[in-house]
């Protein structure tokens, strides 16, 4: 069951779909690698790993606010923080594009 959950998490991770919220993706300091890693990040195996405290989520069209563009990733500083959108922010986020940002 591990197995078919993390391969599931890296294909949802790479599709653009929108997910529940209870497997919504959000930034974090190490994300699935896909492809070349962003700036300020460096290859683990299968994962991209932060050298400098900044976050990382997958892109999915435009990055949300805060977020710069980098390979197939947004990139934003360390605090900041984004899901990808299910429906409706959840309290004390924002619509942002695709994304629920802090």
């Amino acid at each position: 069951m591990k197995s078919f959950t993390m391969f599931a998490a890296a294909v949802i991770a790479t599709s653009g779909l929108y997910l529940p919220t209870a497997f919504a993706q959000s930034s974090g300091t190490s994300v699935a690698k896909d492809g070349s890693c962003p700036s300020g990040f460096k290859s683990s195996g299968n994962s991209c790993k932060s050298s400098s405290g900044k976050v990382a989520i997958a892109k999915i069209g435009s990055c949300p606010t805060g977020f710069k563009s980098s390979s197939n990733y947004c990139v934003g500083d360390k605090g900041d923080y984004a899901e990808v959108r299910s429906g409706s922010c959840s309290g004390g986020l924002k619509t942002s594009g695709k994304y629920c940002v802090k």
